[in-house]
C-alpha cells in the first residue's frame, strides 16, 4: 500500500512538471491521482479496522467459551458451600438448643455432638475474567446483555460472597475460641451450655441461615450467563 501511494505521489509531481499538458489537463490528472490515493488510504484503513474487529470478535468468543467452563466450576463450588452452610446451620441449631439433660442422654448412648465448627472458602475462577478485563477487551463482547451480566457477576455478586465469608470466618473463629477457652479439665459439652456461647451460637444460626441467599443468587446469575453464552454460540 505504501508503494502505491508513493507511485501515485510521484505521478502528481511528474504531472505538475509536465510541460506538454495544459493547466486544465494537469488539474484533471492531479485530482485523479489524489482521488486514487484517498481511496487507497481509506480502503487500507477500512481493511485494517475490519481485520482488527474480526480478531477482537475471535478473542471475545474464545474468552466466552473459557468463561463458561469457569462459571460451571463456580456453580459447583458455590453449591458445595451453600450445602455446607445449610449443614452448619442445622448443627449450630442443634447445639444451640442443647440442655444438660439432652447432653446426658447423648453421652449415655455413646454418641458425639458435632459442634458445627465448619470453615468455608469458596474458590471462584476469576482469572480469565480479570485478564480479559485488564487487557481492555471487555467491551469487545458485542452482546451488551451478556457483557452487563458478566460485569454484574464479578463486580457485585462475587464480592458480596467474599464479604459473607469474611464475616462468617470471624463468627466461627469466635465460636471456636469459646470452645477452647474453657478450663483444662472442662468438657466441651459444658462450654456449649454457657450463656456467652449461646449468644454466639444464636448469631451464627441466623447468619448461616440468611447468608445462603447470596450463594443462591450467584448460582442463578452464573447459570443465566452460561445460557446467554450458549445462545450466542448457537447463532
Amino acid at each position: 500500500m505504501q508503494d502505491e501511494i508513493i507511485k501515485h505521489t510521484k505521478k502528481i509531481y511528474s504531472e505538475m512538471n509536465n510541460k506538454k499538458h495544459s493547466f486544465k489537463e494537469k488539474v484533471k490528472e492531479i485530482l485523479t491521482e489524489i482521488l486514487i490515493i484517498v481511496f487507497a488510504v481509506s480502503l487500507s484503513i477500512w481493511l485494517h479496522s475490519w481485520s482488527e474487529e474480526k480478531h477482537q470478535q475471535k478473542d471475545a468468543q474464545k474468552f466466552l467459551m473459557g468463561l463458561k467452563g469457569d462459571l460451571q466450576n463456580d456453580i459447583s463450588n458455590l453449591e458445595n458451600t451453600k450445602k455446607l452452610l445449610s449443614k452448619t446451620q442445622k448443627q449450630i441449631d442443634f447445639v444451640l438448643h442443647l440442655t444438660p439433660k439432652k447432653i446426658d442422654s447423648i453421652e449415655a448412648n455413646h454418641k458425639e455432638i458435632n459442634s458445627g465448627t465448619n470453615f468455608i472458602n469458596t474458590l471462584i475462577n476469576n482469572g480469565s475474567y480479570e485478564g480479559f478485563k485488564s487487557s481492555g477487551k471487555i467491551n469487545t463482547i458485542e452482546n451488551q446483555k451478556v457483557r452487563n451480566k458478566i460485569l454484574s457477576y464479578y463486580q457485585q455478586t462475587i464480592p458480596q460472597i467474599a464479604i459473607v465469608e469474611v464475616s462468617y470466618e470471624r463468627l466461627i473463629s469466635r465460636y471456636v475460641d469459646l470452645l477452647i477457652s474453657g478450663k483444662e479439665d472442662e468438657d466441651i459439652n459444658t462450654t456449649v451450655l454457657k450463656k456467652k456461647t449461646k449468644i454466639v451460637l444464636s448469631g451464627l444460626s441466623k447468619f448461616t441461615q440468611y447468608s445462603q441467599e447470596p450463594y443462591q443468587n450467584a448460582i442463578k446469575e452464573a447459570k443465566e450467563i452460561i445460557k446467554e453464552i450458549e445462545a450466542e454460540e448457537a447463532k
